[in-house]
């Protein structure tokens, strides 16, 4: 058995996630899909963004009046996107969680949450005009997730909430496991 090593907010999101990854869905609850789909997304999200907070008040350059002007002027550009964030883990906290099979398969998540929200469960166009990329994203979506792009439209069976919950899941074991490594004193509260 192994003794995963969880922040408290890490512990909160992966019961949250569990509960949307046992909910029974039918094939005619597509809006239930959808939202377990967007919630998992939403919920790792959020407990990233209450990583990095709480990264930067525990660093001891935050001390400095300088450094906290500049944070403020910057902040917004932190969590903005995904790659954002995991450029600021990396480059000013050693923390890197890219490349790796569990954050791989969040992405499709993500991008399946980005199709829609921002798609209405249809392949955005930012997603289809990435030509080369929407072949992998379209293997990815039926992969990871079982879910299938038919011409733009995404269609979700239930499967797919139950994966989707398993890989965020998988990526906030993951995603815990680095940063404790690095940090193991640091204190995240759930929300």
């Amino acid at each position: 058995m192994t003794a995963w090593q969880l922040t408290e907010s890490g512990e909160g999101v992966l019961r949250r996630i569990g509960i949307l990854g046992a909910s029974p869905y039918s094939d005619a609850d597509q809006d239930g899909i959808r939202a377990a789909v967007v919630s998992c997304a939403t919920l790792v999200e959020a407990h990233v963004d209450r990583v990095l907070k709480a990264l930067f008040v525990a660093d001891a350059a935050m001390s400095f009046g300088l450094t906290r002007v500049l944070h403020a002027e910057i902040e917004d550009s932190i969590y903005r996107t995904w790659e954002a964030r995991r450029r600021w883990l990396a480059t000013a906290f050693d923390v890197s969680v890219s490349g790796d099979r569990a954050a791989q398969e969040f992405d499709v998540v993500v991008a399946l949450r980005n199709s829609i929200v921002h798609g209405d469960g249809r392949l955005t166009d930012l997603q289809v005009g990435k030509f080369k990329e929407l072949f992998r994203l379209k293997d990815q979506y039926a992969r990871v997730l079982s879910a299938k792009v038919i011409g733009r439209r995404v269609a979700l069976s239930p499967l797919v909430a139950v994966k989707a919950a398993m890989v965020s899941r998988d990526f906030v074991l993951y995603f815990d496991k680095v940063l404790l490594g690095r940090f193991p004193a640091l204190t995240v509260h759930a929300s």
